[in-house]
């Protein structure tokens, strides 16, 4: 990315003269050329926003919440925000009583043949306490006794996770663990392994963690695996899977940088991302760019010197994909500040370059310098855009949804806003919570372009004569879980875990007879223990339609609905606006260094 061209002598008198200026009240322009230019040219010119983000995705690594990565990734970001003279608070909102930690995962096929696998697990499930060895059988059903008493120090092995009262039994009787078939692969990308967790599982006694390993293993790898099996081979499998619990409590944070306001430091423009990851990868595109945006936004402003006229406060959230946590907590927290607020600028999904932010049209009125200065000053950081650089998305409600830390103000009445992404990334299918989540994926000119436009914004906002408008926020509502927007968009209803509280007329759910009251319990056969296995199961299923299954009082009735009729590789917010809005790839990013094939280890600090 390249800016216009300004000479060494003009720039310098200019960037001498917006310093100065920028603390006298900004009403007639919020924004000057002279500081635009200085904050084009240090965001551009001279962006730390890659050695950041290499130093978050390679020194910390992965940052699930609740684990001593993500207490170590506060530590870093804190350091970092202090490194640039900001004020900064690791800001509790939560405490858990175990901590969660993963070391490398290893896999491999010992007889009949030798064969490394990619495998994975679940956040807050057992290690293997060592490499175990032992032969592959398959998962037998609960009520089997004797099938059950036969996996005695064997693995089990079976499509999708066994149910809870199959791994019980099995554990009892003594097998080492269970394997399955990692969820999410689909045509375009047929080993893409995608694994959660259920944080309820922190909030337990040590001695009730987990204890019975529970092994994803990449679909091709498995398959081959269960070929085996099929063909009555005498197979033979060793793990080593070094999850580790540890007692707690361990305390859960909020990162929060202040850059003092010089004239009207108790009203706030909050700038901010989710510092928290999933644990499998290294968590670059979710949200590891946002994270370094965040940082290179607040050292761009700092390096120049700049004084807002309100207060501008720099946050990294956690516990964002366990449901918002860290971003309620700080909206519980301020909850009588929340007036004060003037705008949130939230950025998440992925790496692609910010085009465009949603708002109503008084926003749009008040930003308008914004606009302009945006337009002038930056290049699109692809040759063939042949579109504007940045615009507004003008909407007649700006709204929350529950798919990123936005909605947690928007619940609370504040303009929370969420940057519209576009460029060759593809996140949502490819990066997204998956094993390809890597350093490699982040493309360095977008990340520059995003991060200077967040500082303009930042300070355009900051510097307004008033707050920004907030009559079209719709209050109420959003700081749900993300699982929870996935499934309302999908059925075309709101859901409270599996439960329909509403169904829209004419919509998905309504055409499969489901009514208000009505519980989801199983798709395509398997039963749901968490909100997102829907999408997993119903990838998973065989054939063009899929078989959903519902409680209505004491009694189950089964709906089918074609795969053509389903959403097609949405995530909450996809096209919505809810979570990154328009995050479409203009090009699909390949795997890098052979990502369709997986690989046989996953370290811990990845």
């Amino acid at each position: 990315m390249r800016l216009r061209a300004v000479p060494v002598a003009l720039f310098l008198t200019s960037l001498l003269a917006a310093q100065a200026a920028v603390p006298t009240p900004p009403a007639a322009n919020p924004l000057p050329d002279a500081v635009a230019d200085a904050i084009a040219k240090e965001g551009i010119d001279n962006s730390q926003v890659m050695r950041l983000l290499r130093d978050l995705c390679g020194k910390v690594g992965h940052r699930l919440t609740g684990s001593d990565n993500f207490t170590k990734a506060c530590e870093w970001a804190k350091a970092e925000f202090e490194a640039m003279g900001l004020e900064v608070e690791l800001e509790k909102w939560g405490e858990w009583k175990l901590a969660w930690n993963r070391g490398a995962w290893i896999g491999r096929v010992t007889k009949p043949v030798a064969m490394d696998m990619y495998v994975a697990t679940d956040a807050w499930t057992a290690g293997t306490k060592g490499l175990q060895q032992g032969a592959v059988v398959k998962a037998p059903k609960a009520d089997d006794a004797e099938a059950v008493k036969a996996t005695a120090g064997k693995w089990t092995i079976s499509k999708s996770k066994p149910s809870a009262a199959v791994r019980k039994a099995t554990e009892a009787a003594g097998a080492l663990g269970c394997v399955y078939r990692a969820g999410d692969p689909d045509k375009k990308f047929p080993t893409r392994v995608r694994v959660f967790g259920n944080q309820q599982t922190a909030m337990k006694a040590l001695a009730e963690a987990p204890t019975f390993p529970e092994i994803a293993v990449q679909a091709d790898h498995f398959d081959a695996l269960m070929a085996m099996v099929e063909e009555g081979k005498d197979v033979a499998c060793e793990f080593d899977i070094q999850n580790s619990f540890r007692e707690g409590p361990i305390e859960l944070n909020n990162v929060v940088a202040t850059l003092k306001g010089s004239e009207k430091p108790d009203e706030v423009v909050i700038v901010s991302s989710h510092l928290d990851s999933w644990h499998q990868k290294q968590g670059t595109t979710d949200n590891g760019t946002g994270s370094t945006t965040t940082l290179e936004a607040a050292r761009i402003l700092t390096k120049l010197g700049i004084k807002p006229l309100r207060t501008i406060k720099f946050c990294l959230w956690g516990g964002e994909e366990q449901g918002l946590l860290g971003s309620r907590g700080y909206v519980q927290r301020h909850r009588t500040d929340m007036t004060k607020v003037s705008a949130v600028f939230n950025h998440d999904t992925g790496t692609n370059w910010a085009q465009s932010i949603g708002v109503s049209q008084a926003m749009a009125d008040q930003l308008a310098p914004l606009l302009a200065q945006a337009n002038r000053v930056l290049k699109a950081p692809d040759a063939d855009w042949d579109k504007p650089v940045f615009e507004f998305n003008v909407q007649q409600r700006v709204t929350g949804g529950g798919g990123s830390d936005h909605a947690s103000f928007i619940a609370a009445g504040v303009p929370g806003l969420n940057w519209n992404l576009k460029g060759r990334s593809n996140y949502f299918e490819y990066t997204w919570h998956t094993q390809w989540d890597t350093i490699d994926v982040a493309i360095e000119e977008y990340q520059r372009h995003t991060a200077t436009l967040i500082a303009m914004a930042a300070l355009t906002t900051a510097n307004l004569p008033a707050m920004l408008d907030r009559a079209a926020v719709s209050a109420g509502g959003g700081g749900g879980n993300q699982s929870a927007a996935f499934a309302s968009a999908w059925f075309e209803a709101e859901m409270e875990e599996f439960t329909f509280k509403s169904v829209k007329e004419g919509g998905r759910a309504a055409k499969m007879g489901v009514q208000k009251g009505d519980v989801l319990k199983k798709v395509g056969g398997q039963d749901l223990e968490r909100l997102r296995q829907i999408f997993q199961f119903a990838r998973e299923t065989e054939g063009d339609s899929v078989t959903f299954t519902f409680q209505r009082g004491d009694k189950a009735f089964e709906a089918k609905m074609k795969k053509d009729d389903l959403p097609q590789n949405q995530r909450p917010g996809e096209g919505r606006g809810g979570r990154g809005g328009d995050n479409t790839p203009r090009d699909t990013v390949p795997p890098a260094g052979g990502g369709q094939g997986g690989g046989q280890r996953s370290s811990g600090g990845d």
